[in-house]
């Protein structure tokens, strides 16, 4: 056999064994519900603050490192392995180029923190890591950033990534403090910071008799308030008792604690008696509890376009499918029309979306916690009890039947839960079509 025959032999069966591989991994993932897919390039860069780039020459890069691209990003995944037949012809190429010894010039990233973004060179990263290599030749343009980039980065971390960028530009804490580590690993945590510093802010300005600057209320908040818990919480070793969970998480519970405390026994325990007070009242029961999964990219768009991300900061509405945040968003207009109208004036939106999740999402929410729905379909989340019941709720008032919430999650209860309980959640997703035709019907 020729040396060009068995050349075409091993590039064709690396592709083979690359695609095979993509389809297996895709499909391992698809189960376990994590996508592994690289991350575009300008999401990446327009979510969060770039200070200024600049040329770092040819460096030699780990490829477990390069996590994106900035244009290719759908043709690969997060391993680099091919997804489609189309990069068939160019990839081959570059393998062959392997097994016959030609140097390939270095490929072109982008570097945010400890990753990198392919900006040219796409085929050779995924012949490279293949071929097992390690490390690889990049030409790097560094874009410097306050906030750190880690190479275990998912599409589903953007969102608190853009919010940490946010944070940190508004706070200039990476400046005032550089040692700072203030890592929120939930979405709307560091609007609650912000809230906080502006809260001590005001309180700073009654105590001095003039309102203190930005800067001089964050490093007050900072050294004074901040800090000190998170020496405690790392003091007593608490932060054990919640995995998964940074220093700032903890801060943040155990501050709503903390004035929970205030307001109910009548006296500031301070912040590290807070802190083991609430680790004696909830460490152990998150030790046992599975803790929720973090928001999916829709419900965090549905809490941004709401304005409930700020205006309610720890609210959560997590829903079984993505596509029914747009009923949900329905459900917040059709309210700021409504209102306006029975006010007879005009409602502006962040009214109307605290109107919708105060007096009408929590309302249902409350009936279904009291009706103990959560128990007969425990595969759905309070969010799909809420479409169904305000379904429910609809339909009846189609039918001239004007009930209260409460009173329709008991019915529904009763029409479909007791009898139906075994079929989880797909009776929930039939009965919100069935009814959903009955109202558009009546």
């Amino acid at each position: 056999m020729s040396q060009n025959n068995w050349v075409d032999q091993q590039v064709n069966s690396d592709f083979n064994k690359a695609r095979r591989l993509s389809f297996l991994r895709n499909a391992v993932n698809l189960l376990r519900q994590e996508p592994r897919t690289l991350l575009p390039f300008e999401e990446v860069r327009s979510r969060i603050n770039i200070r200024g780039q600049h040329d770092r020459g040819i460096l030699t890069v780990p490829l477990a490192n390069i996590v994106g691209s900035e244009g290719r990003y759908s043709d690969f995944d997060r391993s680099f392995l091919p997804r489609h037949e189309v990069t068939k012809d160019r990839w081959k190429n570059v393998d062959r180029a392997h097994y016959n010894d030609i140097n390939l010039p270095p490929i072109e990233l982008y570097q945010i923190g400890d990753v990198y973004f392919v900006r040219d060179g796409n085929h050779r990263v995924s012949v490279a890591r293949q071929q097992g290599q390690q490390y690889i030749d990049a030409q790097v343009i560094e874009l410097v950033s306050d906030v750190p980039v880690l190479a275990t980065i998912t599409q589903h971390d953007l969102a608190t990534l853009e919010e940490r960028s946010d944070f940190l530009e508004w706070t200039d804490l990476a400046s005032l403090r550089p040692k700072q580590q203030v890592v929120v690993s939930q979405p709307g945590g560091y609007l609650d910071m912000i809230r906080h510093i502006n809260g001590h802010r005001y309180f700073k300005a009654l105590e001095l008799g003039y309102e203190p600057t930005r800067e001089e209320a964050v490093i007050s908040w900072y050294d004074t308030i901040y800090a000190p818990l998170v020496e405690a919480i790392e003091r007593t070793g608490i932060l054990a008792a919640f995995p998964d969970r940074t220093p700032a998480d903890l801060y943040l519970w155990i501050m709503d604690h903390r004035h929970y405390l205030t307001e109910n026994e009548g006296y500031d325990p301070g912040a590290q008696e807070a802190a083991l007070d609430y680790t004696r009242n909830f460490g152990e029961r998150k030790r046992r509890v599975k803790l929720p999964p973090p928001p999916s990219e829709a419900e965090t768009d549905f809490l941004v376009w709401s304005h409930l991300g700020r205006l309610r900061p720890s609210v959560r509405i997590p829903l079984g499918d993505d596509e029914n945040y747009a009923v949900l968003r329905r459900h917040v207009r059709d309210h700021q029309y409504y209102l306006g109208r029975n006010l007879g004036r005009e409602i502006g939106f962040d009214e109307a979306a605290q109107s919708w999740y105060d007096t009408v999402y929590e309302s249902i929410v409350q009936a279904i916690i009291g009706q103990n729905i959560l128990e007969l379909f425990p595969q759905c989340t309070i969010g799909d009890l809420y479409l169904v019941v305000t379904d429910y709720l609809y339909y009846q008032r189609g039918q001239g039947v004007e009930i209260e919430p409460a009173e329709a999650a008991r019915q529904y209860v009763k029409v479909f839960g007791k009898e139906r309980a075994s079929l989880l959640t797909g009776v929930l997703h039939r009965a919100r079509r069935l009814m959903r035709m009955a109202v558009i019907g009546s």
